[in-house]
């Protein structure tokens, strides 16, 4: 089945905000030194979700495995996407300390979940199926590691 415009516009979307993501949690890693390795992997995780989500996409384009959005919109991702913008922005300007970053971290990472972003891809090729494991599971491991360093945060007042 081929993708219509608006998924294709969705699936650019997610990538696009993966790589964001990316950005974020590398600025985060230069911006707070002591947490480098933990934003670094972060990081590169994401970078990898989005060139994961490519590979997805050009699969979906050649009809290889199915795309079905839901209720996802391009509107709502838009306004993600905008809003993540933003907070890189600030980001920049150096406007968050640790706590605030990882509040915006976990935020993100628990809208992942709960929209449940890598169920709308479906295929009956194991190697799909592993791919949209790898991007779950990894969103939920990026939960509860951001969880342990506000945690570690936490202990440190």
């Amino acid at each position: 089945m081929e993708l219509k415009a608006h998924q294709e516009k969705i699936i650019k979307q997610l990538i696009t905000q993966e790589e964001m993501l990316s950005k974020l949690y590398g600025h985060f890693s230069h911006q707070f030194p002591e947490y480098s390795q933990f934003w670094n992997q972060l990081s590169k995780e994401e970078h990898r979700h989005a060139r994961l989500i490519q590979k997805l996409f050009d699969a979906a384009k050649k009809g290889k495995i199915f795309f079905d959005e839901g209720k996802i919109t391009t509107y709502a991702l838009n306004a993600f996407v905008l809003r993540l913008e933003k907070i890189l922005q600030k980001a920049v300007k150096g406007e968050y300390d640790i706590k605030t970053a990882l509040v915006c971290a976990m935020d993100y990472e628990n809208s992942l979940i709960e929209k449940n972003i890598f169920t709308h891809f479906d295929s009956l090729s194991d190697k799909v199926k592993s791919i949209l494991e790898i991007l779950h599971s990894e969103t939920i491991d990026h939960v509860e590691s951001i969880r342990k360093v506000q945690q570690t945060v936490a202990g440190k007042d």
